[in-house]
């Protein structure tokens, strides 16, 4: 059996993995995601994964399409159970990053689409950090170390190595381990504030 495969399904059940203990920790009500994350996450990941089919890299791939479905039954969650707060600037990050798909439509660029959605991604955290700045506790961390690690594997299991089907996954990486330390410094610094 090749490595890649095995690297693929690995990565693939390790994201399994992570989202189903973040799913149990939303129905826990100990997370409320943001619903407005999750909504453009869904669509991302859904780009990314079809960009790196058109890439045929193999089993790599798989791992992308496990976390498109993953983020589309959090998103569902997250609309009952998710933070009902939303401000304006949580609306224009959501409005930006849906209207920035209307370029990668338009172009067909798989280069072009995974830059943008790169892009896309890192507005679409905001409303999750700006709650989370807040309120630290309602997020669920290691189900993000469990997708970077997922994302790991998903570049040893690559068939093929080019910007196109490396840039998303290492700007998740990225954003995720900013995400998860700042959760980490807030949580220290309102457990000091309270003692």
């Amino acid at each position: 059996m090749e490595s890649s495969i095995v690297l693929g399904g690995l990565g693939s059940l390790l994201g399994v993995c992570g989202s189903l203990w973040y799913i149990i920790s939303i129905i826990r009500r100990e997370t409320r995601p943001h619903a407005f994350t999750w909504i453009v996450w869904t669509i991302l990941t859904m780009i990314a994964y079809f960009a790196q089919l058109h890439e045929e890299s193999g089993p790599g791939t798989w791992i992308m399409g496990v976390t498109a479905i993953n983020c589309l039954i959090i998103t569902l969650l997250s609309l009952k159970y998710g933070d009902k707060h939303r401000t304006r600037n949580d609306k224009i990050a959501l409005s930006a990053s849906l209207l920035a798909i209307i370029p990668w439509v338009l172009t067909k660029d798989p280069l072009g689409s995974v830059i943008l959605i790169s892009l896309i991604d890192a507005v679409a955290f905001y409303p999750t950090f700006r709650k989370s700045w807040m309120k630290p506790h309602e997020e669920n961390l290691v189900s993000y170390w469990f997708a970077n690690v997922k994302y790991l594997l998903s570049f040893a299991a690559l068939n093929v190595y080019t910007l196109n089907t490396l840039l998303y996954p290492l700007v998740c990486i990225i954003l995720n381990t900013s995400f998860t330390l700042m959760c980490f410094i807030r949580r220290t610094q309102l457990k000091a504030k309270i003692r």
